[in-house]
């Protein structure tokens, strides 16, 4: 069930997310994604559902986020014949972001017609992607993918120098 203060901020209209997972036994995929979404400070309820036992549940939670105005997006997280992003992405209004536990998953690449998910099988880079997706109507997640951006490449830049040091030919 969602609580009154996520309601709040999908309302708020700058971007948030939800992480549906087929099932507890995704915990770790879980927690990777949710480290990605805190690196942008992405706000995020996780909810349990499985679309091949729970079918009548998922519809459920869909139909409740639909109801609500705001940005949202999904990250489906679900192995095997990954029924949850199929539905998710056909029945939900935001975009659907797949990342498998068990990736490379086939399935995911191969829902039906009407079916628009993403799949990034790295659930380190769906927060950057997400922050992306809501950089046009957040400046805090434009400024903080610039700032992560920034920081990876002086990283690049500084690890240039050590190694030319490092590898220097006294001729």
């Amino acid at each position: 069930m969602m609580d009154k203060k996520f309601k709040k901020i999908i309302q708020s209209n700058t971007g948030c997310t939800v992480i549906l997972a087929g099932s507890n036994s995704d915990k770790k995929q879980i927690d990777k994604v949710v480290e990605s979404l805190d690196k942008y400070e992405i706000p995020y309820q996780v909810r349990i559902c499985s679309a091949h036992k729970q079918p009548i549940k998922l519809m459920e939670i869909i139909k409740e986020y639909n109801q609500i105005e705001g940005s949202i997006s999904y990250v489906a997280i679900a192995g095997g014949t990954d029924a949850l992003s199929g539905m998710l992405s056909y029945h939900a209004l935001g975009p659907v972001i797949s990342c498998p536990p068990d990736a490379p998953n086939q399935s995911c690449l191969t829902n039906p017609p009407g079916s628009s998910n993403v799949y990034i099988s790295k659930p380190g880079n769906v927060g950057k992607f997400i922050a992306q997706m809501y950089s046009g109507i957040n400046p805090k997640f434009k400024k903080l993918l610039k700032q992560n951006n920034a920081k990876k490449v002086n990283s690049l830049e500084e690890s240039d120098i050590n190694f030319q040091k490092m590898y220097e030919k006294n001729e």
